[in-house]
């Protein structure tokens, strides 16, 4: 919650307030920051006078952490100075939408990857009955586990239940009080770097858990505005993969995109698979341009399609 003030106090044309949602069971604080633009004056003609009225906007859900492979490397998620680059793009859209914003979903996850000697850790860290820990985007309520029984021992562990959870469960609850208001949830994370199965950065749609798509006409119509922005990109990488959840990782289960899609309904729900590439060289990280290069545009692209699309009432809600 400190290090979002800090964020937050470079953006004084954003009205934030913060919010505890959840403890976990290492007894770290899971934190929501609610942003909107401050309060304009609006002309109301028929009474030839203002007023302080804002229009009800529509909210974008982020969470940042969920999955925490790879974030210590990622510094626009990680490092106060790059987050609040990235939290630019988003604040950029504040006139059109409000946005939630969990920063790190999974702090006790997130502290293993330090302190577990430089071992490979995507779980949280509650007590299980071999090992601890379970993978959260796993753990929601969407054909849950439906392929095999996983060991808790795995990386892959979808935990003892669905919601068995308190991370997934402050999750759950934002969808369930504001789910009538947001039009899109985006969980953010970084993809880890192996030379051998490089995938580059991607946009990830519903569904996982089966290939069959039901509404994704909207997500082709994205990937053309996607390779279009694209273009213009200075970055060595020129294409962003527009895909879905089962066309990148195969048949999952329980992710937390397709339980916003297929449960509540959100119109548009989304993976940010934000890539780890390579440092070479010196001076500026390569992750910097990557942020400023890649995810600017995406960043932009996406928020501006979703704005069309509310415009035209393409969407559901």
């Amino acid at each position: 919650m400190t290090q979002m003030k800090m964020v937050m106090d470079c953006f004084p044309s954003a009205n934030s307030t913060f919010e505890i949602i959840g403890r976990t069971a290492e007894y770290n604080d899971i934190v929501i920051v609610k942003i909107t633009d401050r309060k304009q004056r609006y002309f109301r003609v028929e009474e030839s006078k203002y007023v302080d009225e804002v229009p009800e906007k529509k909210i974008i859900f982020i969470v940042h952490g969920l999955s925490v492979m790879g974030m210590a490397a990622m510094e626009h998620l990680s490092s106060v100075e790059e987050l609040k680059i990235l939290m630019s793009y988003y604040l950029n859209h504040l006139d059109k939408f409000d946005i939630f914003l969990i920063p790190l979903a999974n702090p006790d996850g997130y502290s293993l990857t330090h302190n577990e000697n430089g071992m490979m850790w995507n779980k949280n860290a509650s007590p299980q009955e071999a090992c601890r820990g379970v993978y959260l985007d796993r753990n929601f309520d969407v054909a849950w586990n439906s392929s095999r029984p996983i060991s808790s021992c795995s990386q892959l562990y979808p935990g003892p239940a669905p919601f068995s959870e308190v991370e997934t469960n402050a999750i759950r609850n934002i969808f369930h009080y504001f789910g009538h208001k947001i039009l899109a949830y985006i969980n953010v994370h970084s993809g880890t770097y192996d030379s051998k199965v490089f995938k580059g950065d991607a946009i990830l749609y519903p569904y996982g858990y089966t290939e069959t798509q039901f509404d994704d006409d909207k997500y082709i119509d994205l990937k053309g505005e996607v390779d279009e922005a694209m273009k213009n990109a200075s970055f060595r990488v020129m294409s962003v993969a527009v895909e879905s959840l089962y066309n990148w990782y195969g048949r999952i289960s329980g992710s937390s995109v397709d339980y916003a899609a297929a449960v509540y309904g959100i119109p548009y729900a989304f993976e940010f698979v934000m890539q780890l590439y390579q440092q070479e060289g010196s001076g500026y990280p390569i992750q910097h341009y990557a942020l400023t290069e890649i995810w600017s545009r995406l960043i932009n692209t996406v928020f501006n399609n979703m704005w069309k699309s509310l415009r035209m009432g393409d969407t559901k809600k």
